[in-house]
């Protein structure tokens, strides 16, 4: 009789795990991108610039939105009401604490507005021997920050920026040949940078990838362009 009954008490309890844990999971997509002027802007992947959140549950964690380099982002989400956010502070760009409600039903697009301190446009790459060049104008957007230095990254595959690439002078030396103080930059010009790449050609006849970078005085993240293949 015991053995019966404890053989019936684990199969309500299996069966009653097995219908607490049989949930759809979410499957409704949210894309988009984040854009100045319509246009995306391109950044470094993996900052947490968005985060969604549920209102009416009891706990309220955010649910930190995936964004790529290119400024595209997409999330898999349940149906209902949500609200998103910038994350203050973590993007090269005015803050802006304006709450975005977002409705998800099935597959949902959104482009999500910001006003960088500086974008890039025109940018070009030339290579001759070991010799890489790099031309392009900085546009500024916003006089609430000032231009603090523009680097040129270079990497093996398309994913580069100032972490991930094989071009450590970028980041280490304060000299032109990588890197450029924004103080000595005219933008109402074309600038140029130019850079070596035997200290980064590895691999002979390899892929090589490159970015125009600038960061604004006071931000750690930094407006790109987007990622030329140069060989």
């Amino acid at each position: 009789m015991k053995t019966l009954l404890y053989t019936c008490l684990m199969t309500l309890v299996v069966f009653c795990s097995c219908e607490k844990d049989n949930y759809d999971p979410p499957s409704s997509q949210l894309t988009g991108r984040i854009t100045f002027n319509g246009e995306p802007l391109f950044i470094r992947q993996g900052i947490s610039v968005l985060q969604l959140y549920q209102p009416g549950f009891e706990l309220r964690n955010p649910i930190n939105v995936n964004v790529k380099q290119d400024g595209t982002f997409s999330s898999l989400l349940f149906d209902g009401d949500y609200q998103l956010i910038r994350v203050s502070g973590n993007g090269p760009w005015e803050n802006n604490t304006d709450t975005i409600p977002v409705k998800i039903n099935g597959s949902t697009t959104l482009d999500v507005s910001v006003t960088p301190y500086f974008t890039l446009s025109d940018v070009s790459f030339s290579v001759l021997n070991d010799s890489l060049k790099a031309s392009f104008k900085i546009n500024k957007q916003s006089a609430a920050r000032q231009l603090e230095r523009v680097y040129l990254v270079v990497g093996k595959t398309q994913l580069v920026d100032n972490l991930i690439n094989v071009n450590p002078s970028s980041q280490q030396n304060p000299d032109p040949g990588g890197s450029l103080s924004g103080t000595n930059l005219d933008l109402s010009k074309i600038i140029n940078l130019s850079h070596t790449l035997k200290a980064v050609t590895f691999i002979p006849h390899a892929h090589l990838y490159a970015r125009i970078a600038v960061k604004t005085v006071g931000f750690t993240e930094m407006n790109f362009s987007d990622v030329f293949q140069i060989r």
